[in-house]
């Protein structure tokens, strides 16, 4: 497959009479060096839009023709999208977008409407579901926004479309009407994950995804499942976008879904997406125990919560194939844990850093850095923490206030967010030269970016850090994503940083 070309598929039509409707779906250009800075671009994902798989199986299912563009991992630029692979007969563009890709959602919905007025244009993901009617403000070009999960809902777009729906009636839209911003009843939440239909990962180019340096051994070709959605935890920093109730797949489909990836592309390691996969112990046990009792030889990879594992259960994921797990510390300090409602203990933390390693499952630790009200002293208790606590991997975030979250709520309430130039929330911010849209009182913008490099630097110069690391190379890829990590963290220390945007 070219880097250009696009998959498309054409069924038989099914629940829609003599009416075929072109919907284009569309991941927007937003590079890695865009997302990571130019230093870490090497070690960022690019990885499979899943909820577009998802929204496509679901329009293709209802008889819809249906394409995806996903603009990052195939090169396409904005101008791309528009001159090459708009046709007469598209009439809807569904565009998924998280924060900081907001430039990007705009400049490409602005170019849309101006060589194809005609067509509608509907957007989805994290942050429209959390700002509706202020995206449709915002950006003009705009037609709909769907909040929320939206298998359901582009089907039904589609179907209006098609004139066999009242858009009032479509649930979880918001929309214009006239001069004015409508929003309808929300949409319920999906409770039974298998009556969705597969992702359509025939429509993606699935060779040219790769994830995380630090999540894969060898080659970084490692797709993702998704088996759960929803969390009940109440962590200030998330916006729970598929709410708060934990719902899985069953085995049976997730089996099938990874005989699909071994039989396609010939995978030897996945990614397992839950918001928090080890909730429902009964669910882990039952997963594991099919894989291996069906003899399903893949190294897998997952993250979870601390507060949720046991020997036991780590022990059969083990055997099941689970090689990693990533864990979301966030501070060192017991009293931000406490103000981000973390819900758990440094002590429960350290047990939990124990027994993973006991069973022999590496482990990936996720901090941050500048949550509200932190000093500077805590900062540094969150990187000594990681130090002591010791992961394979660590990686250092600047806390951002996201849209849909308690923490921006709060911020934006008391009137501590800095701007809304949303291109610029991006937890990257000190590699890729942000302008942060919170800083805790007493430090500056020029700190909190110097510190997210230093807490690299404190945490992998370690001789203890650099000899684990050594040891865990089994391929080629390993050792050179190794040697580029610590070219990387050499030069922030040699080359003399430029000067530190400020908002």
């Amino acid at each position: 497959m070219s880097q250009h070309s696009i998959c498309k598929i054409t069924l038989p039509m099914k629940g829609v009479e003599n009416f075929m409707a072109n919907t284009l779906l569309v991941n927007p250009p937003y590079s890695v060096s865009e997302r990571y800075g130019n230093d870490m671009k090497k070690f960022g994902a690019v990885s499979e839009p899943l909820g577009l798989a998802y929204l496509a199986a679901g329009l293709e299912e209802q008889g819809f023709k249906v394409e995806i563009i996903d603009a990052p991992a195939q090169g396409i630029t904005c101008k791309g999208i528009v001159e090459d692979h708009i046709s007469k007969e598209t009439n809807l563009i569904g565009i998924t977008f998280l924060t900081p890709m907001f430039d990007a959602v705009k400049k490409l919905a602005n170019k849309i409407k101006e060589s194809n007025p005609g067509v509608k244009i509907i957007v989805g993901g994290p942050h429209p579901s959390a700002l509706p009617e202020r995206t449709l403000e915002e950006i003009a070009s705009i037609d709909f926004v769907c909040i929320g999960e939206g298998e359901r809902t582009i089907v039904e777009v589609a179907e209006y479309m098609a004139g066999k729906k009242e858009i009032e009636n479509i649930k979880g839209l918001a929309y214009r009407h006239s001069n004015d911003i409508r929003v309808n009843a929300a949409r319920p939440i999906e409770k039974t994950l298998d009556s969705l239909p597969v992702p359509a990962r025939h429509l993606l180019p699935m060779k040219q995804y790769n994830l995380t340096a630090s999540r894969t051994r060898g080659s970084g070709f490692c797709p993702t499942i998704i088996l759960a959605r929803g969390c009940p935890f109440n962590c200030q920093f998330c916006s729970h976008p598929f709410g708060r109730t934990f719902r899985h797949h069953s085995v049976k489909r997730i089996i099938k879904e990874i005989n699909e990836l071994v039989d396609r592309y010939d995978i030897k390691q996945v990614n397992f997406e839950a918001d928090t996969l080890t909730i429902d112990k009964n669910f882990v046990l039952e997963l594991c125990r099919a894989m291996i009792d069906q003899r399903i030889d893949i190294s897998w990879t997952c993250e979870s919560r601390m507060d949720t594992i046991d020997e036991e259960m780590l022990r059969i994921m083990k055997e099941a194939g689970c090689w990693q797990i990533s864990y979301g510390v966030e501070s060192g300090s017991q009293r931000l844990l406490d103000s981000i409602i973390k819900g758990v203990t440094k002590e429960a933390i350290i047990e939990a850093f124990r027994i993973t390693k006991k069973v022999g499952i590496s482990i990936r630790g996720f901090f941050m850095l500048g949550l509200p009200t932190e000093t500077k002293y805590e900062s540094l208790q969150t990187i000594h923490f990681a130090n002591k606590l010791n992961p394979l991997w660590a990686q250092f975030t600047v806390t951002i206030p996201y849209p849909g979250t308690p923490m921006f709520e709060q911020l934006d309430k008391e009137g501590q967010i800095r701007h809304y130039d949303w291109t610029d929330y991006n937890t990257w911010g000190g590699w890729a030269d942000k302008k942060l849209p919170y800083i805790s009182a007493g430090r500056t913008e020029e700190e909190i970016k110097k510190l997210q490099k230093k807490a690299m630097r404190m945490f992998y110069m370690r001789p203890k850090a650099f000899f684990e690391l050594i040891r865990s190379i089994s391929s080629y890829q390993d050792a050179r994503k190794l040697v580029n990590g610590f070219i990387v963290l050499i030069k922030t220390i040699l080359v003399k940083p430029g000067k530190i945007k400020q908002g």
